[in-house]
């Protein structure tokens, strides 16, 4: 266990006592140089476009925007947060659901340009700036034969994602991100560095813990694995579903998945009356595993695609989703367990997401590694024993759909919680989630610890975040 703190020193002390590794991260390839590093307030120059978030819907109102390239611009904003009596919030890329990385009324830190990052050929260890978006981070690696196990879409900032959990299809196979966490830097509320690894307790609140509860993550360490040499991947499709078609599919995929070996990956993916199978998988030898138990599948859909196995470089390109900003109301629909916490609402969850286009409810597999026990030990990541996850998503491209859009996937979420489904993935938040501190994590006594330690005053206020 390793943890040193060191207060405001200067900036030359602080790498002398440190070390050069520490503080000054090698840029690497796609690493942005961005402007001096500036404060803005509401009607300066820049500061409206600041404050552009992914989610275009959402239209936040910080009281200030700090773009820090250094730890020395967090800690001066941290000061300045002080010193005006502003909690503060954290970007890192931008994606949050509901824009808590740019909370109204707060200083927001935005790390997106600190984006350095470096693999030591010995260990296999990667450390990272959490500005560093998945793109940059894939197209990094993966050039040196290793891979982070992490999301899909392209532009989310490591940062963000791993503090939450962080899931994808790899996740089966290594675990979440942040069980690949074997180390970080962190400034707390009172601009002291702290420098974390092994067994630490601040290490473990930070594998699940959220974003934005304790301090400002300036580096990230994680072990990284060897990269597939290539991505199955096939699908199945149908439309024109019923109510009860859905019902009888979703309860066959529910058990056709309980079963896939742990290079596999599948989601359900429900838009109005069509439904598609997505199904992945990195090793040869799973094929005819998993063959045999979607046969079942494979009698109640339409079409089925032939196996693809394009290079893994190529593959996970086409899952990296639109660039934004784009308008939507996305949010998790529940941490699941199996098919029985669905049967008695499958029926009406398909209607109300047939009723409205721009509507999806998708469901994807968690399970595997993630629910290693040594993983499971070592942090805080609430919804293990859940082999599921559901989301809801709503689009559209009319500003005159987005009422009707929003209310349909708010309405389908109250029917999710009057039927008792309540565990949440903090990484997918909602404002309309009753208790998110409960929702979201597990061992809260121990985190609401941590936060007195690092950050008794609450001036790291994450909206649905922990409480002192």
């Amino acid at each position: 266990m390793k943890d040193v703190a060191t207060s405001h020193l200067p900036s030359r002390r602080r790498f002398l006592q440190l070390g050069s590794a520490a503080l000054l991260m090698p840029f690497s390839q796609g690493q942005t140089v961005a402007a001096k590093p500036s404060l803005l307030l509401p009607g300066s120059d820049g500061y409206r476009q600041a404050c552009t978030l992914f989610n275009s819907r959402l239209k936040p109102k910080p009281a200030a925007v700090k773009s820090c390239l250094t730890e020395d611009d967090v800690i001066s904003g941290i000061k300045w947060a002080r010193e005006n009596k502003k909690t503060i919030s954290i970007k890192s890329g931008g994606h949050c659901f509901e824009g808590y990385c740019m909370a109204d009324d707060s200083l927001s830190l935005d790390l997106s340009n600190m984006n350095a990052m470096s693999l030591d050929a010995a260990s296999n260890v990667f450390t990272v700036a959490p500005g560093a978006k998945l793109r940059q981070i894939n197209d990094f690696l993966l050039a040196k034969g290793r891979v982070l196990p992490a999301g899909s879409c392209a532009g989310v900032g490591i940062g963000g994602l791993t503090l939450g959990g962080g899931y994808g299809l790899l996740s089966r196979q290594y675990g979440l991100t942040c069980d690949q966490l074997v180390g970080i830097r962190m400034i707390d509320a009172e601009g002291n560095v702290h420098e974390c690894e092994g067994e630490h307790p601040l290490l473990k609140a930070c594998r699940g813990g959220g974003n934005g509860n304790f301090g400002v993550i300036t580096q990230f360490r994680f072990r990284t694995q060897k990269a597939p040499t290539n991505l199955y991947h096939r699908r199945f499709k149908t439309s024109d579903l019923t109510p009860a078609k859905v019902k009888n599919l979703l309860e066959t995929w529910f058990t056709a998945t309980k079963e896939l070996p742990r290079d596999a990956f599948s989601a359900f993916v429900l838009n109005g009356k069509s439904l598609t199978i997505l199904l992945t998988h990195t090793d040869l030898k799973s094929q005819a595993r998993i063959t045999a138990l979607m046969k079942p599948l494979e009698k109640l859909v339409t079409t089925t695609t032939r196996y693809h196995a394009p290079l893994y470089p190529a593959a996970i390109k086409t899952y990296y989703g639109r660039s934004g900003p784009l308008p939507f109301k996305n949010a998790c629909a529940g941490m699941l367990e199996g098919f029985d916490e669905l049967k008695d609402i499958a029926e009406a969850l398909a209607q109300q997401v047939a009723a409205t286009s721009g509507v999806i409810w998708q469901c994807n597999t968690l399970g595997g590694a993630i629910q290693d026990p040594a993983h499971a030990a070592a942090s805080v990541f609430a919804h293990r024993a859940c082999g599921y996850m559901a989301e809801i998503q709503g689009y559209w491209d009319d500003p005159a759909r987005e009422a009707r859009v929003v209310n349909a996937v708010d309405a389908i979420q109250t029917l999710l919680a009057q039927h008792g489904i309540k565990r949440h993935y903090c990484n997918y938040p909602d404002r309309n989630f009753a208790n998110p501190q409960n929702a979201y994590f597990g061992a809260v006594d121990f985190l609401q610890t941590i936060k007195r330690r690092y950050d008794p005053a609450d001036l790291f206020h994450h909206p649905q975040g922990i409480r002192v």
